[in-house]
């Protein structure tokens, strides 16, 4: 590939906490990719055996006294770092290669885009086609340091960060592209930490993804952009509730069951149980048993 002769240089970080379990697996990969300049580890904390496993592994290693957050785990990695171009990777990912490395890397390095993001193989995620402001969330992204750079502080917090990038990428920056990879995954929180303290810190998540959205939409927003925002707010708020009441009458149509089914259907095949989706098989049931289906 014509990009490989660019002499931008790329570094890899990962962002960890907790992950003595998982850690090795992307370290594995990422400390063979033969076009990585450096590869540098966060620990933002950890109170197990990260960091032993990570000293088995030929990284420059930094770790925090205490947990700050991933935003701020990022940010002292590329304070630290050398390369034009970052590679971000969690440490809990499974399914990542080099081939979907170099993808990933490609559109970046060349300066089509500023970002590209590698998603988990859920489909989801199709759903952003239809409703853009839903961001996009993906831990293993290629960022060039300049768009980084000119990100504000406010978003280099917790989990407001990818939301912060998408955003600025597409309106400070060349924008952003994303692509599905089959076999990129990732233990989900109520899998990882249990149902209880997986669901207290999935609502952390989306609370900071909230606060990002909000001051992103309504006051870092170039004011062109806000104006024209402002009358596709009103036929998107329709188009919204034709979605729900299409999703609505499918699953009635279907079954709630069946289409809870096809619906995770990625997500089962890779977790035979998942608690959410456990969840929402409970309510049917629930539900069914009152009478109400």
């Amino acid at each position: 590939m014509a990009w490989q002769k660019s002499s931008q240089k790329i570094t890899a970080i990962v962002p960890t906490y907790n992950e003595s379990q998982r850690i090795g697996r992307i370290l594995d990969v990422l400390t063979t990719y033969p076009k990585f300049e450096e590869v540098i580890v966060v620990d933002d904390g950890s109170t197990d055996d990260t960091e032993e496993v990570i000293k088995l592994y030929p990284v420059r290693y930094i770790k925090n006294e205490i947990n700050q957050g991933k935003g701020h785990a990022m940010e002292m990695g590329v304070a630290l770092s050398t390369g034009d171009i970052i590679f971000f990777a969690d440490a809990d990912v499974s399914g990542l290669t080099h081939e979907i490395i170099d993808d990933i890397l490609k559109s970046v390095v060349s300066g089509d885009v500023d970002m590209f993001i590698g998603m988990r193989n859920r489909k989801i995620y199709y759903l952003h086609y239809i409703m853009i402001f839903i961001p996009l969330f993906g831990g293993e992204r290629a960022v060039t340091k300049s768009l980084w750079q000119i990100l504000p502080g406010y978003y280099k917090y917790r989990f407001r960060v990818e939301a912060g990038l998408n955003f600025y990428a597409l309106y400070y920056g060349k924008g952003f592209d994303f692509k599905i990879y089959k076999g990129l995954s990732q233990v989900i929180k109520e899998k990882k930490y249990g149902l209880k303290e997986g669901l207290r810190q999935r609502w952390h998540l989306y609370s900071n993804v909230i606060s990002a959205q909000l001051k992103l939409q309504f006051v870092d927003i170039p004011k062109s952009a806000k104006n024209k925002r402002i009358s596709g707010l009103v036929t998107l708020q329709s188009l919204a509730g034709m979605f729900i009441g299409s999703l609505f009458f499918v699953a009635v149509y279907w079954g709630p069951r069946d289409f809870i089914y096809t619906i995770f259907a990625d997500a089962l095949l890779e977790e035979q149980s998942t608690p959410f989706v456990d969840f929402l098989l409970y309510l049917v049931r629930v539900v069914s048993i009152n009478g109400l289906l």
